[in-house]
C-alpha cells in the first residue's frame, strides 16, 4: 500500500494529531508540544495521521552564529527518520544566504542504528560528554590563596560570554550562548562563574544548583595541566565549605578536554554510566532560481 507520507513542524497540525507524537517518546523525555519556545521547533513525518519519526531543532543561534541544535531524535521507520533529516537541512538551507552548522545531540549512546542513519544522512561525530563525580573534601593548600571564584551576574555577562563562547565547541552542547540564553538560565538559577589565578581570569564554570545536587555543566581552563589539577583542587575546598550538605559535584566535560578529564580523575572523579554524543553536519545555502 502506497504510504501518504508528510514532513510538517508540529505547530502546523490539528491540536489531536500534535499530541500523538507524544506516543514516540516515552512519558518523561517528551517534547513541549502544546506550547512550545519560540525558537524551539519539533518536526515530524506523519503517514497519513500516525506518527514515525520526530526531532527537535533550536535555531536560537542561527542568526548570530549560523547553527542549529538538534535534539530528542526517535524514529519508528529509519528510511523515514533519514528523509526527515534531510527535509529539514534541504529546507532551512532555502531560508538563508549562510552555511548553517547542525550540532545533534543523541544521548541514547548504544543505539547503532541511530548512529548509521546520522553518518548516511551526512552527520560526522564530533565529541562525546561524561559526567565526572568529584568527592568535596577538605584539602586546603598554600598555593589555593592564588584562586578565586567571581560569581557573574547579568550587568557582567558580556566578558563572561565572549570568554565561553570562544571555547564553545569543546563544550557539552558545542554550540555559542545568546545573551537571550544566558538571560533565560539565570532566571533558571542557573549560577555562572569565573575563575582566577593571581587575579588573572584562566576559566568558566556554568553551574546548576539543587537541592542536594550540584551540577557543573560547562566547565573550561585556559592553563597548563599542572595548573588545572590545581584548580580542580581549589574547587574541592571550596566547595566542600560552600555547599556543606552537598557530597560530591557531578561535572560534565567532553573527549575534546583532556586535560581537565585527566585532572579529574586524579582527584578521585567517578565516571558515571551517563553520556552523549554530538554529531555535526555544515549545510551550504541551497540557491533558489527563478
Amino acid at each position: 500500500m502506497k504510504r501518504a507520507l508528510r514532513f510538517v513542524e508540529c505547530r502546523q497540525l490539528p491540536l489531536q494529531e500534535r499530541i500523538s507524537i507524544q506516543t514516540l517518546y516515552s512519558f518523561t523525555k517528551s517534547p513541549i508540544l502544546l506550547s512550545p519556545p519560540r525558537h524551539h521547533h519539533v518536526y515530524v513525518a506523519l503517514n497519513k495521521k500516525i506518527p514515525l519519526a520526530s526531532i527537535v531543532a533550536n535555531d536560537e543561534q542561527l542568526e548570530a552564529f549560523h547553527s542549529i541544535q538538534l535534539s530528542q531524535a526517535t524514529y519508528n521507520d529509519r528510511h523515514v527518520f533519514r528523509g526527515l533529516l534531510n527535509r529539514i537541512t534541504y529546507e532551512r538551507s532555502r531560508e538563508t544566504k549562510h552555511p548553517i552548522t547542525y550540532y545533534l545531540q543523541e544521548h541514547d549512546t548504544q543505539n547503532q542504528d541511530k548512529f548509521r542513519v546520522y553518518e548516511a544522512a551526512g552527520f560526522q561525530y564530533f565529541h562525546q560528554t561524561k559526567i565526572y563525580r568529584l568527592p568535596l573534601i577538605p584539602c586546603e593548600k598554600n598555593t589555593h590563596r592564588y584562586w578565586t571564584l567571581e560569581l557573574m551576574d547579568y550587568t557582567k555577562r558580556a566578558e563572561w560570554l565572549v570568554s565561553r563562547n570562544t571555547y564553545s565547541h569543546t563544550l557539552p552542547e558545542a554550540v555559542p550562548m545568546t545573551d537571550e540564553r544566558f538571560a533565560q538560565e539565570s532566571r533558571q538559577q542557573t549560577l555562572f562563574y569565573t575563575l582566577k589565578w593571581c587575579q588573572q581570569p584562566i576559566g568558566f564554570m556554568k553551574v546548576r544548583l539543587h537541592m542536594y545536587h550540584l551540577s557543573i555543566q560547562e566547565m573550561h581552563l585556559e592553563c597548563e595541566a599542572p595548573q588545572i589539577r590545581e584548580a580542580i583542587s581549589f574547587l574541592q575546598h571550596k566547595f566542600f565549605y560552600g555547599f556543606r550538605y552537598i557530597d560530591e559535584a557531578q561535572i560534565s566535560a567532553t573527549s575534546l578536554q583532556p586535560d581537565l578529564t585527566y585532572a579529574l580523575l586524579q582527584h578521585g572523579a567517578r565516571v558515571s554510566n551517563a553520556s552523549s554524543y554530538v554529531f555535526t553536519q555544515e549545510v551550504p545555502p541551497t540557491p533558489i532560481y527563478s
